[in-house]
C-alpha cells in the first residue's frame, strides 16, 4: 500500500515538475498585463509630484522599461491583429518617452506622457480585456 501512494505521489510530483519546466517563462497576456499594471501603478504614484530627485526619476525610468520590455514580449508573442499591434506599439513609445523624460530630469514631459500612456492602456482594454480576460 505504501508503495502504491509513493508510486503515485511521485508520478504528480513528476508531472508536475514537466509542467512547470515546459511553461517556466512562458506568461500568459494576463500575467504580462498584470506586470505592466504594476509598474504603472508605481508610475502613477509618483505622477503628481510637484518636483522629483533622482531617485523618482530612477523609478520611472525602470518602470518604463519594464513596461516597454514586457509590450514588446506582448506584441511578439501575442501578436492577435493589426490593431493589436498598433495599440502595442503606441505603448512602447509613451514608455519610450517616459524614459528619455526621466534621462532629462523632466517631470512635466514625464506627467504629459504618462497621460498618454493611460489612454493607450485604456483603448487596448476597452478592445481586448473581455477577449483576453486581462486583469486590470
Amino acid at each position: 500500500m505504501r508503495l502504491k501512494k509513493g508510486i503515485f505521489a511521485g508520478t504528480i510530483t513528476l508531472f508536475v515538475a514537466a509542467m512547470s519546466s515546459v511553461s517556466y517563462g512562458q506568461a500568459s497576456q494576463a500575467e504580462l498585463c498584470k506586470k505592466m499594471w504594476d509598474d504603472f501603478q508605481a508610475m502613477r504614484a509618483m505622477t503628481g509630484l510637484s518636483a522629483a530627485d533622482d531617485s523618482n526619476f530612477g523609478k520611472f525610468s525602470a518602470a518604463a522599461k519594464a513596461i516597454t520590455a514586457d509590450t514588446e514580449i506582448s506584441k511578439s508573442k501575442f501578436a492577435t491583429d493589426k490593431n493589436y499591434n498598433v495599440l502595442n506599439d503606441e505603448v512602447i513609445y509613451h514608455s519610450n518617452e517616459i524614459d528619455k523624460a526621466a534621462a532629462n530630469k523632466d517631470l512635466e514631459e514625464i506627467q504629459v506622457q504618462f497621460r498618454r500612456l493611460t489612454i493607450a492602456c485604456r483603448n487596448c482594454h476597452k478592445i481586448y480585456r473581455s477577449e483576453l480576460k486581462l486583469v486590470p
